[in-house]
């Protein structure tokens, strides 16, 4: 409907080729039809490009880069551009159910001083089902994200960031994503942060987002040591939002780059700790374990024969 507020939605791409049909589609079947879709190829190096080039629908806009920004960059440089009155996110191998931007827009005009709008969700893939307990109210959200720590309590699950809709007065205020975080795995909970800094936030409790779990993604890399940024960026942005909002010193902009520095070797010393202290205790488990009990008797004769020797 022409009355309806435009929505913006912003789908980064890279290496998705054998997804990024889905979650397009996902997007172009919405009961909401007044959108932009923005398809984002940061710079992929298979036939990503080709996939979102062939899609015949006058309401998406594609945008190709040459070189790989991380997303960081590529997505701040569309949020420039884009004309809606409201802004949601897809992961390129991620998927929303038919309802998810109607029942978004409609927090938005039940609450005009809302700022940012979530969605429970359901994983897909490798792990399925339901998040036990995730943040609902403004409450809840702002105690999440502006008390941010990476260790959970038992029994509760993350606010999913891609499941977010924002409004054009936050995106100003905001700007996008800090470009430190490019080539990190925070950067999304970092924007948030700022958000709910000014702004009231919502999560509409109906799994309308399908989070995959897969093999090669961001998330499950930043798991192997590939990129050592990856393995103490939450350390740090945990760091930086204590300095911010119980120190009053916003120390990504305040132009000392000594303290950062500081702060970043902090972060990496923590994790390293507790990366020690994980393995450590993978190594005891194991040792109670009855396989190793069991190997332990099977080699014993043969360590006394080669004593013998």
């Amino acid at each position: 409907m022409k009355n309806e507020p435009l929505v913006s939605v912003l789908i980064p791409c890279y290496n998705v080729s054998a997804l990024v049909e889905r979650a397009v589609n996902s997007i172009l079947k919405q009961d909401y039809t007044n959108l932009e879709l923005w398809l984002i190829d940061d710079a992929s190096t298979d036939d990503t490009v080709e996939k979102i080039n062939s899609f015949e629908d006058d309401r998406i806009r594609v945008i190709s880069f040459t070189k790989n920004t991380k997303k960081v960059g590529a997505v701040n440089e569309v949020l420039q551009k884009v004309q809606g009155d409201y802004i949601a996110f897809q992961d390129a191998d991620d998927w929303s159910e038919p309802t998810r931007i109607k029942e978004q827009v409609e927090q938005f005009l039940h609450d005009p001083d809302l700022g940012i709008c979530f969605t429970n969700y359901r994983y897909t893939g490798e792990k399925n089902g339901l998040p036990e307990k995730i943040s609902l109210t403004d409450k809840e959200l702002k105690n999440e994200f502006l008390n941010y720590s990476y260790k959970r309590e038992a029994g509760t699950s993350p606010t999913n960031c891609p499941t977010m809709m924002i409004s054009k007065a936050a995106l100003e205020k905001t700007g996008g994503y800090h470009p430190f975080f490019a080539g990190r795995v925070a950067e999304d909970i970092q924007w948030i942060y700022r958000i709910l800094k000014d702004f009231k936030g919502i999560t509409v409790d109906k799994p309308l987002y399908n989070y995959t779990v897969r093999e090669g993604s961001l998330t499950e890399i930043s798991s192997t040591g590939e990129n050592p940024k990856y393995n103490y960026s939450v350390q740090l942005l945990s760091k930086i939002i204590y300095k911010d909002v119980h120190e009053g010193i916003d120390i990504l902009n305040n132009g000392d780059p000594y303290a950062l520095k500081s702060l970043e070797l902090d972060a990496c010393e923590e994790a390293l700790a507790e990366t020690i202290k994980a393995l450590n205790e993978t190594h005891r488990v194991y040792q109670q374990s009855i396989s190793y009990k069991l190997g332990k008797f099977i080699l014993r004769p043969l360590q006394f024969l080669k004593l013998r020797k």
